[in-house]
């Protein structure tokens, strides 16, 4: 290398050659050019780190939270621990990061931001760090947007009037903004002297509360202003005032009550909740009350049908159903108002409010495909004791067969109860509807299943389906019927040589089997079958005739038993026999009326024309109005035998108000003999027009071993959506038969089994059912 010996500096070419030499020991060190963009690695030192954050950039209301996305990147040979660290917060939020270091089989974490409600609202950038061992710290910027969140009040009725020593409500609706979602606390402020204020409730997470304005009788009549304050973390306190014009007292001349308060139905589909106005007179005062109700909150297609009548006549204390449709709404609570109005006296006003609940889920499914089966209110209780449940369904008001109504829940018990409400008897020409009928059953978990089960089967939908028959081939005074379906019975009597059509009606869809019978020549008391047609598998269209029958060309013989009969205490007793087929006919071969006559003809298909699942069912009932003794036997193929009716029911116990709360409840108790221990019932009718009537049936699963029973009507008014005007009326007479075996309860179905043959029993081949019954009467206290 030459130097300038005069300045001692380093000539052009040298300085060439020492870049050159520097630049190449640089390189070694990847320190020139072709590094990773500027940033200077330590000696010995070739990994990289790199952070990034998904999103860049966040919006949270004051009081809100977000969750930031991190991921980190090693690179150059680099495979160490991280640790993470998050800077420039600004005041009131905190950052935490899940997790705070990452080993070496880590690359991605969260980063959560907290907004604490006394953040300020602005925008600021924050940093996320992640620094490894003899590297370089790496970055990422992140956005970080503050907002207020807002609410506006708004009341309805925007002014109230009231009298003195009366009171008024109005709606209050919040309506969100700027991503406000917190609760609404309401106060008042400063209110006049005398006047107070109750919200309902006073704390909202949804949309609506209702605010009851009380005037003291003491406040002198003027115009008044009531402030209400609404504060809601991370929001601006709001404010709304009610002009409130408060007259003169007036003399009370009556009070109100609704019932129930809450309403609880599905989400839409038709569904409609009912309740009851009543007023309770003073002073004097008979005149009518108008029954008003304010718009209720909320959206969709919610609907109010009214009070019917709306008019509570002169004299009377109550008006009938409140019909509360919501349809199209959402699940949620919706507040209202129902309002009592008569001249000359203050308004009395109640708040109420419609619950819409999704249906209930589980692994049973009650489903109903008969619109009038369908409940109005259906609650569980899975154990013997417990609390019982609000069963919330899925499907129309008006099931049917192709769009069923279902109730689903689940047993975790081995017994279990269900209980279900629908509208009763309409015996009055009143234009009130308070008629209710209840069916409880105390069973096993199984049982429960498999009754479930059994709803569209035993109580299929109505159907529009016809058909025709004709059937020729009878003379003299011949008998002739013909049954399809479960319960579809036609039949003709005739006089001479005949040629008869009969119109079929409520055929259920599909395949379907048809008997013919005809019976003549009346012996005693008792008509013979002569001959009778089976088909089987018929599948006509709708309004097309089923092909004609001559009973004189394609008629079988019958086969003739006889059963006698015993123990009968020499009551008159009835008998049906019907022929039941696998497909679901229950066909009336023969019945005879109430006489002393000890032995009846049984008569049947002939066993080569039964296949496996037909049966037939003979049901003997003595004939005294009550208490009555019966017996129900099956059998594939009928045979002579002896049949006795089991003893005298050994008198219950039954007693009302004695059972817990309320004092309606009705209880049985007693021991079963050996006949009847397998089920215990217990029905209940009020003995007024337009009845409340009760069917409770108890298994022998449920009651435990041995003979004794305990059955009762369940307390159901702490279920959500109970209501209780579905209870028996106070200081009231109501009959109650007690009923041991599994026969019909006593209800007024009771007729369908004693002379059709539809019965409530589960019908299997070489089974017999006895059953007895007590009766009585209690007052409901």
């Amino acid at each position: 290398m030459m130097r300038d010996a005069r300045s001692g500096s380093t000539t052009r070419p040298a300085r060439f050659a020492l870049q050159l030499i520097f630049c190449l020991v640089a390189a070694l060190l990847n320190a020139c050019g072709g590094g990773d963009g500027g940033t200077t690695q330590p000696p010995g030192q070739t990994g990289t780190l790199s952070v990034t954050l998904v999103p860049t950039s966040v919006s949270i209301s004051v009081g809100g939270t977000s969750v930031v996305a991190l991921q980190i990147t090693r690179g150059g040979g680099f495979s160490g621990a991280v640790s993470l660290s998050v800077g420039g917060l600004p005041s009131g939020v905190t950052g935490t990061l899940t997790p705070a270091s990452l080993d070496a089989s880590l690359s991605g974490g969260a980063l959560t931001l907290v907004a604490g409600s006394g953040t300020t609202a602005g925008t600021s950038t924050i940093t996320v760090s992640a620094s490894g061992s003899g590297l370089s710290t790496a970055t990422a910027s992140l956005q970080l947007t503050i907002t207020q969140g807002s609410f506006t009040l708004t009341a309805l009725p925007t002014s109230l009037t009231v009298a003195a020593g009366a009171s008024a409500a109005s709606t209050i609706t919040i309506a969100r903004a700027g991503g406000f979602t917190g609760a609404v606390a309401f106060s008042v402020v400063s209110p006049p002297t005398g006047i107070t204020l109750a919200f309902s409730p006073a704390s909202v997470t949804g949309t609506t509360s209702s605010v009851t304005v009380s005037i003291a009788s003491t406040v002198a009549a003027g115009a008044y202003t009531v402030n209400i304050l609404g504060q809601g973390a991370g929001a601006a306190d709001k404010s709304i005032a009610i002009p409130v014009n408060v007259t003169a007292a007036q003399t009370v001349g009556f009070s109100l009550t609704v019932d129930p308060v809450e309403f609880d139905l599905p989400a839409g589909r038709g569904w409609t909740g009912n309740g009851i106005v009543t007023i309770a007179r003073s002073n004097g005062f008979t005149g009518a009350v108008t029954i008003s109700v304010a718009p209720f909150s909320g959206g969709g297609t919610a609907a109010f049908a009214g009070p019917s009548p709306q008019t509570i006549a002169v004299g009377s204390t109550s008006t009938n159903l409140l019909a509360l449709t919501f349809d199209g709404a959402a699940p949620g609570v919706y507040s209202a108002t129902v309002k009592a109005s008569a001249a000359g006296f203050a308004d009395q006003v109640v708040p109420v409010r419609i619950r819409v609940s999704p249906p209930s889920a589980g692994a049973v499914s009650w489903r109903f495909c008969n619109a009038s089966r369908v409940p109005k209110y259906f609650a569980v209780r899975d154990g013997a004791t417990g609390a019982w449940q609000h069963i919330t369904p899925d499907g129309p008001a008006a099931a049917s067969a192709t769009t069923a109504t279902t109730f689903s829940f689940s047993l975790t018990q081995p017994v279990a109860a269900v209980a279900f409400i629908n509208l009763g008897e309409k015996t009055s020409a009143s234009s009130l509807i308070e008629g209710h009928d209840w069916k409880v059953y105390y069973m096993t978990a199984q049982e429960i299943t498999e009754l479930a089960a059994q709803e569209c089967t035993r109580f299929p939908d109505v159907n529009a389906r016809t058909s025709s028959l004709t059937v020729t081939g009878y003379t003299g005074f011949d008998l002739v019927l013909a049954n399809v379906s479960a319960n579809n019975l036609q039949y003709s009597a005739s006089t001479g040589q005949a040629s008869t059509t009969f119109a079929l009606s409520n055929i259920q869809p599909g395949a379907f089997d048809l008997i013919v019978s005809r019976s003549t020549s009346l012996s005693g008391n008792f008509l013979t079958m002569q001959s009778l047609s089976l088909q089987r598998g018929l599948t006509p269209a709708n309004g097309v005739a089923i092909p004609a029958v001559n009973l004189a060309t394609v008629g079988v013989a019958p086969v003739a038993a006889s059963v006698t009969v015993g123990n009968t205490n020499s009551e008159t007793f009835f008998s049906t026999q019907t022929f039941m087929t696998a497909a679901g006919l229950n066909g009336l071969m023969a019945t005879s009326g109430s006489f002393s006559t000890n032995t009846r003809p049984w008569w049947g298909v002939p066993v080569d024309r039964t296949i496996a699942g037909d049966l037939h069912q003979l049901v003997l009932t003595t004939a005294v109005g009550a208490p009555r003794r019966a017996v129900i036997t099956y059998a594939r193929s009928v045979s002579t035998r002896s049949i006795d009716f089991g003893p005298v029911l050994g008198a219950p116990t039954v007693t009302a108000g004695a059972n817990g709360a309320p004092a309606w409840i009705v209880r049985a108790t007693g021991t079963l003999s050996a006949d009847y221990v397998n089920r215990a019932s217990l029905y209940l009718r009020e003995s007024f027009a337009d009845p409340r009537t009760m069917t409770v049936v108890a298994t022998r699963g449920f009651l435990g071993a041995g003979g004794a029973y305990d059955i009762a009507v369940p307390d159901l008014s702490a279920a959500s959506g109970f209501t209780f005007f579905w209870n028996f009326h106070r200081s009231t007479g109501v009959a109650w038969t007690v009923t041991g075996g599994a026969g019909d309860p006593g209800g007024p179905n009771e007729a369908s089994c004693m002379l059709s043959g539809v019965c409530t029993v589960k019908a299997i081949d070489g089974a017999t059912y006895k059953s007895a019954q007590a009766i009585g009467t209690v007052t409901v206290p």
